[in-house]
C-alpha cells in the first residue's frame, strides 16, 4: 500500500475505529490533487468547532487535534458520544443534504482541520472526476459506518 497523506496515530482510540478514517488507501500524488480545493481552519481546546443548527454545504477532514462529538439534549445540554481524531472526516451529513448540523463537535486540544465546500468539491470533481467518485464513494461510506454507531448507541441507551 502507498504511504498515506496523513500520519495517523495508533492511540487505543483509533485502533477501534480505524474503519473510520478517511481516504486511508490515498497516497500523496491524490491529496495534492485535493488540497488545492481545500481551506485549513484551526482549532483550540475548548472552542465549538460545529454547532448544531449551523448550515453549511461543508465537509471537514481532522488534519490533527481531537474532537468530541455532542448531541442536543432535550434540556439544552449536551451528551458527549464519541471521540473523533485526526484522518477522520466530519460534516459531511450536511454536505450531502443542506439541512442543518445535527450535533456539535468542541475541541479536546488545539488542531486543525481541511476545510471542503460544495463549490470547492464540484470544482474539483469536473477536474479529477474519478478522484471526485472516491471521495464521494468515501463519504457514503462513512455516512453508513456513523450511522451504524448512532443506531449500536440508540440500542444501548434503550436497554
Amino acid at each position: 500500500m502507498a504511504a498515506s497523506f496523513f500520519d495517523y496515530p495508533e492511540s487505543e482510540s483509533t485502533r477501534g475505529g480505524q474503519e473510520l478514517l478517511f481516504l486511508p488507501h490515498w497516497d500523496e500524488l491524490r491529496w495534492q490533487k485535493l488540497l488545492p480545493y481545500c481551506e485549513v481552519r484551526s482549532f483550540q481546546s475548548g472552542d465549538l468547532v460545529i454547532s448544531p443548527g449551523e448550515v453549511g454545504r461543508t465537509f471537514f477532514i481532522i488534519l490533527d487535534g481531537r474532537l468530541e462529538v455532542l448531541i442536543p439534549r432535550g434540556d439544552g445540554g449536551y451528551r458527549s458520544t464519541q471521540v473523533r481524531e485526526p484522518g477522520t472526516v466530519i460534516g459531511e451529513q450536511s454536505f450531502f443534504d443542506g439541512r442543518p448540523r445535527s450535533a456539535a463537535l468542541r475541541a479536546l486540544t488545539d488542531g486543525r482541520l481541511l476545510s471542503v465546500s460544495q463549490d470547492s468539491f464540484l470544482s474539483f470533481a469536473a477536474r479529477e472526476p474519478d478522484l471526485a467518485r472516491d471521495v464521494l464513494t468515501e463519504l457514503g461510506r462513512t455516512l453508513s459506518l456513523k450511522l451504524r454507531q448512532a443506531n449500536s448507541l440508540i440500542g444501548k441507551w434503550l436497554q
